[in-house]
């Protein structure tokens, strides 16, 4: 399928040379004689290529820029502009506007061939990266989905299995042992599918939606000792482990929705007793801290390397090769996007090779 070209150009003349020289070469060319003319085909046509006058009455080449440039299907459309000017403030102008190149007249057909095909190769080349990086994301979700799906899977089918096999020789204690062990495979199923969710409404989430931003955004809560220590047990039951802690909570009133506040302790926790060591106790402290509260959760086990920090993301797991571990790697993600929404402080430190501490700091409810 053939090049296509968008040529926005008012003057007759230039726009039947390049059209000419262009569709010779064998590219499609569309042509526009106004702005606003070129706005319409550009979303139209969907052009590989726009090539733009700047100065044209009722709508100038750099608001013909804007409007590519703010739409997503037309986005990054490489943007060559055609000017008479060679003020390096005018083509300063364009470039902080999102210009690729600026083709001064006159022109040779040489030169506009050679930029032509630059840019064509540079998206081109932009395409393959952003392929590549899509076809290993995918690669890394399905490996994650699949080991997190079939191990829940695989203890609620092992298990309810035998217990319908085997239900006559088994007692009845070991019977709700086995449907405890059922019940945790399901609660670990649906938390991960309900983080899935809930990490793609955050990351839609911006002040335009008005709902959605204000669930996540707004509201007060309060939090105490009694609160995060249900939401441990909580969390070691869904875990089906047991590991020592010490709390050490202030008790205070927090800006922040019980749902947004629920959240991120449940994260935070399951991430502190996930990767704990099973010997050593995790510490959970909440204190003010000026204007601010601010929450530690250190535990011994799992490093978290100082490097990791900027790269928390959704479906990211650190040492995955090194460690088993539960979950897509969404936790820290999820827990990040809200404390950006309530203008809350995510800081991860490791002391030494195995105690990791993570604090938060959140707004307090005046």
């Amino acid at each position: 399928m053939a090049t296509q070209i968008l040529l926005i150009e008012d003057d007759v003349q230039i726009r039947e040379n390049v059209e000419e020289l262009l569709t010779s070469q064998g590219f499609q060319v569309e042509t526009a004689t106004n702005g606003r003319e070129g706005i319409t085909q550009a979303m139209l046509h969907l052009p590989d290529l726009i090539l733009c006058d700047i100065m044209m009455p009722e709508v100038s080449g750099y608001q013909v820029l804007e409007v590519v440039r703010s739409n997503r299907l037309i986005a990054n459309v490489p943007f060559i502009f055609l000017t008479a000017k060679s003020d390096t403030s005018d083509m300063r102008r364009g470039m902080d506007l999102g210009a690729d190149d600026y083709l001064t007249k006159p022109f040779t057909f040489q030169n506009l061939l050679r930029t032509i095909e630059s840019r064509l190769k540079r998206e081109y080349m932009r395409k393959i990266d952003l392929k590549t990086q899509i076809d290993t994301f995918r690669h890394k979700l399905a490996s994650v989905t699949a080991h997190e799906y079939n191990t829940a899977l695989a203890g609620i089918i092992g298990i309810s299995s035998l217990l319908l096999d085997d239900y006559q020789q088994l007692s009845d204690e070991e019977t709700i042992e086995m449907m405890g062990m059922v019940k945790v495979s399901g609660l670990r199923l649906k938390r991960s599918l309900d983080n899935i969710q809930l990490m793609d409404i955050l990351q839609q989430i911006d002040p335009s939606r008005t709902e959605a931003y204000a669930y996540f955004s707004k509201g007060s809560s309060c939090i105490t000792a009694e609160r995060v220590e249900s939401l441990i047990e909580a969390v070691l039951y869904r875990l089906d482990r047991t590991i020592g802690y010490q709390l050490s909570i202030q008790s205070v009133s927090l800006r922040m929705s019980e749902d947004s506040l629920r959240i991120c302790l449940e994260e935070l926790i399951d991430n502190a007793f996930k990767f704990s060591n099973a010997t050593q106790k995790v510490l959970l402290v909440g204190v003010c801290d000026d204007n601010q509260y601010r929450l530690t959760f250190t535990n011994t086990g799992q490093p978290f390397k100082a490097c990791y920090h900027d790269q928390i993301a959704p479906y990211t797991q650190f040492d995955r090769q090194q460690y088993e571990q539960q979950g897509f790697g969404l936790g820290l993600a999820i827990v990040k996007r809200i404390l950006e929404l309530n203008q809350g402080q995510l800081c991860i430190s490791s002391k030494s090779d195995d105690e990791t501490t993570v604090s938060i700091w959140l707004q307090l409810d005046e």
